[in-house]
């Protein structure tokens, strides 16, 4: 259930990345969409040592660990995509 959560998550940013790549390639605006690719792998990285590693969903340390820094990453390429999209400064 784990790697299934993670692979899903790494679909919708997959999403991310094409929405970032057709905007940048569109509104000539630098979007810097092959960043979205280390926010999936960090996930990844996380399921697959929840899923593989004799842990509950929590505790391990370098799991949780892999699990915010691709959140954290995800929500700052993100918020930077949204403020290209919609002009904010």
């Amino acid at each position: 259930m784990t790697l299934y959560s993670g692979i899903l998550a790494a679909i919708v940013i997959g999403f991310l990345f094409f929405i970032a790549r057709f905007f940048e390639e569109k509104a000539g605006q630098r979007t810097y969409y092959a960043v979205f690719v280390a926010p999936v792998c960090l996930f990844l990285l996380a399921a697959a040592r929840y899923a593989f590693g004799n842990q509950d969903l929590v505790g391990d340390f370098w799991g949780d660990a892999l699990l915010f820094g691709g959140g954290v990453s995800l929500v700052v390429l993100v918020n930077r995509l949204r403020r290209l999209m919609v002009g904010d400064r």
